[in-house]
């Protein structure tokens, strides 16, 4: 099967593009464990591939490190059914003839025949996800799922679609599933076994959250989109300033959103969201205090133990001796 989009950078002349297997200690970062880089830089924009088969299935991740406006033209050699992870950033990608908008934290569904057109990439640091998977792979689920149905038609009639006209969210489920397979090492046929495994997997769980899905408004599809954003990622430092400009939105109007959704600021929300995982952390696991600091984003045991302590009257080490209990 052909796993790969690869991406032209339109008007950037040939000579100027380079091709090499090693990754600067400044992209050091966006090293993946289940393949090795390819990196192609340009004046324009730096482009980091990380692509795995395994029985069926294939995995990509994709870093763009774009210096200046570009257009980006996706490329296949042959029809490609993919399902695509924003990671990092917000994309406005041309397909075919319609813009669609995929937000960081969401994800579509394509089956992606032919020839592309560029999309303009802005500057800034993006990452996307792919998992493809072949027809056969598909078929395994036609009985149980409404959609494979749709999208074996749309193979076996060689017809692009957007399965997914209305995004889904990444949540907690699939983010876990997405992180876990960035990081997995793939060096042996076992090991391609259970990644086959592993990607099926992904694929029900999104079958089975588009099958059942409600389709909600716009507005709320972007503020649950960031809502699970956040609570994704409680470790990291966001502020209102960079979610809405990731999330192409003002600042006032998404303060006015988790007042009006959630009946609190942001700061609150998040403040909320951190303890609620360390409470739940402390009385369900063992790991360490220091480690459970780490998980919701504070530097050191004590840093979350003032917080905490501020936050529930009690200190992480006494909700673990009481077990939760008032």
């Amino acid at each position: 099967m052909n796993v790969t989009i690869e991406y032209g950078i339109v008007g950037i002349p040939e000579h100027h593009i380079k091709v090499t297997h090693q990754l600067p200690p400044q992209y050091a970062a966006y090293r993946c464990d289940f393949a090795d880089p390819v990196l192609v830089t340009s004046p324009a924009v730096d482009i980091i591939y990380h692509t795995v088969v395994a029985n069926g299935c294939s995995m990509s991740n994709n870093v763009f490190i774009v210096k200046e406006p570009v257009q980006l033209l996706p490329k296949v050699k042959e029809a490609l059914s993919t399902v695509c992870c924003v990671v990092k950033g917000s994309l406005n990608i041309m397909y075919y003839d319609n813009v669609v908008t995929l937000l960081q934290g969401q994800y579509s569904c394509f089956q992606i025949i032919g020839q592309q057109q560029a999309s303009v990439f802005s500057p800034g640091i993006y990452e996307v996800q792919h998992y493809s998977f072949s027809r056969e792979i598909l078929s395994y689920n036609t009985s149980n799922s409404p959609m494979v149905s749709r999208w074996l038609s749309k193979i076996d009639g060689e017809t692009p679609a957007l399965l997914t006209p209305t995004p889904g969210i990444v949540w907690d489920k699939l983010h876990i599933l997405n992180h876990e397979l960035k990081y997995s090492i793939v060096n042996s046929g076992l090991r391609r076994s259970w990644l086959s495994a592993k990607l099926q997997e992904l694929l029900i769980l999104i079958l089975e959250h588009q099958d059942n899905k409600a389709l909600p408004p716009s507005s709320d599809l972007t503020f649950n989109t960031i809502k699970t954003y956040i609570r994704n990622n409680i470790d990291k430092e966001l502020t209102i300033s960079q979610l809405a400009s990731t999330y192409y939105i003002s600042e006032s109007k998404l303060r006015h959103s988790f007042t009006k959704y959630c009946g609190m600021s942001f700061s609150e929300y998040q403040l909320k969201i951190r303890m609620e995982r360390a409470r739940n952390l402390c009385i369900n696991e063992t790991i360490s205090i220091a480690h459970i600091a780490y998980i919701v984003g504070y530097k050191n045991p004590s840093a979350l133990t003032k917080v905490y302590k501020n936050y529930f009257e009690e200190t992480p080490s006494e909700t673990r001796r009481n077990g939760g209990s008032e």
